[in-house]
């Protein structure tokens, strides 16, 4: 299978600063074969064309990476909207787990295959997620063929058969050319005692694989830990052994300086969740000073319920908001360095960076084409200002995950998403609106 982008503009995030430029992308089977810089003859073209399955016109088009979306529950779908306005803890506990308690693994099918089309017609070709019955989210993202990083979030109260998941799915999915990677998952230290922890440890030591844990989020987890165990969270996980092996780092924005030096160590980085950390009145994670200790800093959006959205450009322009304006300095994060947080520095943190997050050849063809033709990104005076700053996700055209068409002009291929929504509908009648 060959397919061919023809005339696009060009940000492949390869370099520190930006590389636009105009562009031919020939895509063969899941790589991209070869990018030519738009200089080809009428003669060249036909001779590539004539062995192409596709060619795709992006005249107008940027063509960027797919997004990575470092961290969400794609389960917590239906949570969209309810019973907004709590403190993350009562939010969590009176509630989210009442009704997770009656969730099957129907509920979680659903409520992913959800999450995953607003995920794909905003953008992300990538997501890492932690929930239960993970079994489900792989499934609905083979089915779609969108690209999963998967771990089964463990407790100290719902640790049942976790851990044998983990194994069974880690030695399925974890091979070279798969779409699914499966991570252990501790859910944060203040739901996990130093046994459960060590247990986690042990088990992405003995796969070779990293963790995928909460960190830092709120005062009142500073506070629980400090209470417990006397350190901070991320003492807490450091003398657990949790930064020995790779780090996904969901949260990040009480650290001391203390644990900044220790974060330097990790391999991995930290997931910044902003608009859920400001929807929950969590706090605000110190992107720059985390960037500056040469700490590796992504994106991610958190579940539905707490984020409300899963537009990954909504995130990146609120990184630059909240970081601007936090620190009063307009200088200290520039629009290209909030790309590469949704691309290739989110590869880094989930160690998938020599396959995805940026457009280079002999890489994954993971990439989207955003339409410029639209009047709130006219005129263009500085595209990447424009994607971060103007864009949404409501502008991307096409998607591409592995090689394959998942998307195109804004028609999701072999998704029936009329039928996610009224199954959808069905749930939340006998879940959440006391229906049998």
């Amino acid at each position: 299978m060959k397919t061919l982008i023809k005339n696009t503009i060009l940000i492949d995030m390869a370099q520190e600063e930006p590389n636009i430029r105009k562009a031919d992308i020939l895509i063969e089977e899941d790589k991209i074969k070869k990018i030519y810089n738009n200089n080809l003859t009428q003669d060249e073209y036909l001779e590539i064309n004539k062995d192409c399955n596709k060619v795709i016109d992006a005249n107008g088009m940027i063509c960027m990476p797919g997004l990575i979306n470092t961290h969400t529950h794609s389960g917590m779908s239906i949570f969209k909207g309810y019973k907004d306005d709590n403190t993350l803890m009562d939010w969590l506990h009176k509630v989210i787990f009442p009704v997770e308690n009656k969730f099957q693994s129907n509920e979680i099918y659903w409520n992913t295959y959800l999450s995953c089309i607003e995920m794909i017609k905003s953008g992300t070709t990538t997501f890492n997620d932690m929930y239960f019955n993970m079994e489900k989210v792989i499934e609905v993202a083979e089915e779609i063929g969108e690209r999963a990083v998967i771990s089964w979030s463990v407790t100290d109260d719902s640790i049942r058969d976790k851990f044998e998941k983990t194994k069974e799915f880690f030695y399925k999915y974890n091979h070279k050319n798969s779409l699914i990677k499966v991570l252990v998952s501790a859910h944060a230290g203040y739901t996990c005692n130093p046994e459960t922890i060590k247990r986690c440890v042990n088990l992405a030591k003995e796969l070779k694989t990293g963790i995928h844990i909460h960190l830092a989020e709120t005062k009142s987890e500073e506070e629980i830990i400090q209470n417990r165990y006397g350190k901070t969270p991320t003492r807490y996980l450091k003398d657990l052994g949790v930064f020995d092996v790779p780090v996904i780092l969901a949260h990040g924005i009480y650290f001391s300086q203390e644990d900044i030096e220790l974060l330097k160590t990790i391999k991995g980085g930290i997931s910044h969740n902003p608009i859920s950390n400001c929807k929950l009145a969590s706090g605000v994670c110190d992107v720059v000073n985390l960037k500056n200790n040469g700490i590796t800093v992504a994106l991610g959006t958190d579940g539905s319920g707490s984020t409300t959205t899963l537009d990954m450009f909504e995130e990146m322009r609120l990184v630059g908001y909240l970081q601007k304006v936090t620190k009063l300095d307009a200088t200290c994060i520039k629009a290209y360095d909030i790309l590469r947080m949704a691309t290739i520095e989110g590869a880094k943190v989930l160690g998938l960076d020599n396959e995805i997050g940026t457009i280079e050849e002999g890489k994954k063809a993971d990439l989207i084409l955003i339409n410029q033709n639209k009047t709130h990104l006219f005129p263009i005076n500085d595209i990447c200002s424009n994607l971060v700053y103007s864009a949404t996700g409501q502008d991307v055209d096409t998607v591409i995950i592995n090689g394959k068409i998942i998307m195109q002009n804004r028609n999701l291929i072999n998704i029936d998403e009329q039928k996610v929504r009224n199954e959808i509908t069905k749930i939340q009648e006998y879940l959440m609106k006391g229906g049998e």
